[in-house]
């Protein structure tokens, strides 16, 4: 509606609705707007008209466009952080073992984040363990050509199945068309029945009058035989035309639902392996293939799903980060193999052991993150004990050798104004600060000193 078209009582009562709907939307939205929402909603319960107001929606207004430029500039901050701290890296003086324990481990973290395609995962395995081998400088330049080759491959492949999937979408869309055009054969089909059927009708009502008409000026009883036996004929012979006309748009609409029911059971038929492979995709994109656990993409759509439940129920949320301790020692001295079955080891254990509320996943590398609903921090660290005593005693024998494992846990729990990435940092921290004391150990952040 144009504003113009409002008396001024009625645009002031629109706005007056506008601010209490405002008002209602951005609670909890950005804590530097709380005080002047409280405030508002104070002065609404006091029974404050538009005109009183409008100082503190200034205030809103000033507040909203010092947000937006405090958030361009973070972006912009973070952007070039980001930018300057891999251009050090690679243009600094560093050894270059430095320089390549760096770009190999940007190598792992984004094949952990653009989710290998099951066909790729023997291929990215393989890479990960060249990764962790001693390289020379040919050697080095070789992983990093067989690594860029492997992500441009997977990003075709990704072309390739989006491609299949946009045919397969035009080629329903094509299908679809066709069904409407029979439908639409078919409605005519019955138009032209009904059409017949009235036709059929006023006919033979004529063909009665008129045998009606003959029966009543007849002088002689052959001459009315006569006409009867004519009209009936016409009659029939109307009858039987009309039949056959019927009986070929009848065939013709059957033909065309069988025809389309044919082409919908097509459909149907595609569709639900499309789905199914769809499924079967997404379900390994969000998996990790060594342990079974969930992987990091599958942990940032549920941990976006827990943060907003936490935000509006408020229920106790907190996350654990666990480490297993010396997990390179295990690789350099045992090997690949014994690292890998480590892995799928521990993230049995730690799978078979969660509550059925809780999600665990395998972060990346030897990092496995847990979030626990409902669960405050010493609920949490009671559980993390548990696993890591479980740990502690489940080593196993490789090549004949005993290979004990244990790990470190960091924990933290959501606080009041926090963001994922806050309470994440703060359980690192305590798993750092874990490490630093000697590892094998739980520890909340809170009570950190």
């Amino acid at each position: 509606m144009d504003s113009l078209s409002l008396n001024p009582s009625e645009n002031e009562k629109l706005l007056y609705k506008l601010v209490i709907q405002f008002l209602i939307f951005s609670q909890g939205s950005h804590k530097q707007l709380e005080p002047h929402l409280l405030q508002i909603g104070k002065r609404l319960r006091n029974g404050a008209n538009l005109g009183q107001l409008v100082p503190e929606l200034q205030s809103i207004s000033k507040t909203l466009v010092h947000i937006s430029k405090q958030t361009k500039q973070v972006k912009q901050e973070n952007l070039n952080d980001t930018v300057e701290t891999t251009e050090e890296i690679l243009a600094s003086d560093r050894p270059i073992d430095q320089i390549n324990e760096y770009l190999f481990k940007r190598i792992d973290e984004l094949l952990d984040e653009i989710g290998v395609s099951p066909r790729f995962q023997k291929q990215a395995t393989a890479l990960k363990r060249q990764t962790r081998n001693e390289l020379t400088n040919d050697s080095y330049r070789s992983v990093i050509d067989i690594a860029v080759a492997l992500l441009v491959e997977i990003k075709g492949y990704a072309e390739c199945e989006q491609q299949g999937l946009d045919a397969f979408l035009i080629g329903m869309t094509r299908e679809l068309n066709l069904i409407e055009q029979q439908v639409e054969i078919a409605g005519q089909a019955n138009r032209l029945s009904i059409e017949n059927r009235e036709y059929l009708n006023t006919t033979m009502n004529h063909q009665l009058g008129n045998i009606k008409d003959a029966t009543e000026k007849a002088q002689e009883l052959s001459v009315l035989k006569s006409q009867t036996s004519s009209h009936l004929d016409s009659l029939m012979q109307q009858l039987i035309e009309h039949k056959r006309e019927e009986d070929k748009r009848q065939w013709q609409a059957q033909t065309q639902i069988e025809l389309m029911t044919q082409k919908l059971m097509d459909l149907e038929c595609e569709t639900e392996n499309l789905r199914t492979k769809l499924k079967l995709e997404h379900d390994k994109a969000m998996n990790d293939p060594l342990t079974g656990l969930p992987n990091r993409l599958a942990y940032n759509t549920r941990a976006e799903f827990e943060v907003n439940r936490w935000n509006r129920y408020k229920i106790p949320l907190s996350l654990a980060i666990l480490d297993i301790d010396h997990f390179k020692r295990i690789n350099d001295t045992y090997g690949h193999k014994a690292g890998d079955k480590t892995l799928a080891l521990v993230g049995q254990l730690i799978s078979s052991h969660c509550r059925q509320t809780d999600f665990a996943a395998r972060y990346g590398g030897e990092e496995f993150v847990i979030l626990m609903p409902s669960t405050d921090a010493k609920q949490a660290l009671e559980m993390a004990e548990n696993i890591r005593v479980l740990i502690e005693s489940s080593g196993f024998n490789y090549n004949g050798e005993k290979i004990n494992l244990t790990l470190s846990c960091g924990i933290s729990e959501f606080m009041e104004e926090d963001q994922l990435d806050d309470v994440f940092i703060r359980a690192d921290q305590a798993l750092y600060r874990c490490k630093q004391t000697g590892r094998n150990c739980c520890m909340i952040f809170n009570s950190i000193d």
